[in-house]
């Protein structure tokens, strides 16, 4: 895949390693996030929670080839399968057909007040089977749920965890990773106890409360590090399954949100602009574009 290349570039150089950071040609985002890549088509997808947008990016022409007016704050998408996109909002599950610009509404969460709160985070398990987290639009005073979809016999179920703002949602070697990104710390529970999850199930698996920044959503490469967005920390985390800190890569957003991985080289990075100053927006221009960094063909991680 040749390198997509836009104005701005960046291009870091640090202990060795380099790496060039290009902003797609799109609009900004105020709350970026949902990133999800298409292998099979080269196209990827992106969502605007705040303004209800989702895009439609080809990365075989480098160009923007859709933009989806939605609405009721699509947030995450789990999966694209001929031309059927399912993505959460804040009333439920729903499949939007990229052709027709039609949208099936596939079920309502449940135990839900779809004007409080809203879907977030979540991913598609190998088994077609879906987990995804609600959040408060308070979050400070309520907390989230988490939402496991069994794709075999279409039910939803609803988890209390006590997680105030659910993020990250990776899944690697029979664990998922799931962050609070209110309290700044990151969680994992075993897949084979999904059916009836509790606090309980909970093992704290890394805690960012000292920090500056906290997690966001992340992926992870096909050598086993988890690639963290680091909400306020201008970086993606680059992290071994010990939850030690490898590498950061260095952004010029301050938000970056959500992150995924193409041929362990090319990093596609969604980014938000929703609450900053006047001077971050000065400090950070690109905050809410979305960023491809290529990180070399000799990346380690």
């Amino acid at each position: 895949m040749k390198q997509i290349v836009m104005v701005p570039e960046v291009i870091f150089e640090k202990n060795n390693f380099s790496m060039n950071i290009t902003a797609l040609d799109t609009p900004e985002s105020e709350l970026g996030e949902g990133i999800f890549l298409d292998e099979i088509s080269m196209t990827l997808y992106w969502v605007d929670i705040n303004n209800s947008r989702l895009f439609q990016y080809d990365l075989n022409s480098d160009e923007l080839i859709n933009t989806y007016e939605l609405a009721m704050n699509p947030s995450c998408i789990f999966s694209v399968v001929e031309g059927l996109l399912t993505y959460a909002d804040s009333e439920g599950l729903k499949q939007l057909c990229t052709i027709t610009r039609g949208i099936t509404h596939v079920t309502n969460h449940i135990e839900h007040n779809g004007k409080e709160f809203r879907a977030n985070d979540g991913i598609e398990l190998s088994n077609g089977n879906l987990i995804f987290g609600t959040m408060s639009f308070i979050p400070e005073q309520c907390v989230g749920k988490i939402y496991t979809w069994n794709n075999h016999d279409n039910e939803m179920k609803a988890h209390q965890l006590g997680i105030h703002i659910p993020n990250t949602f990776i899944s690697s070697e029979g664990l998922v990773y799931l962050s609070d990104s209110l309290l700044k710390r990151i969680y994992t529970f075993e897949l084979k106890g999904m059916n009836c999850l509790t606090s309980d199930d909970l093992t704290l698996w890394k805690d960012f409360s000292d920090c500056s920044y906290t997690p966001d959503g992340g992926c992870v490469s096909k050598r086993g590090y988890l690639h963290i967005a680091l909400w306020d920390g201008s970086a993606i985390g680059v992290f071994d399954k010990g939850g030690n800190l490898m590498h950061e890569i260095e952004l010029p957003v301050l938000k970056p949100t959500n992150c995924t991985l193409l041929d362990n080289r090319w990093l596609y990075v969604t980014s938000a602009k929703e609450g900053m100053t006047k001077e971050q927006l000065l400090k950070y221009p690109l905050s809410g574009k979305t960023l491809l960094v290529d990180l070399g063909v000799e990346y380690e991680f």
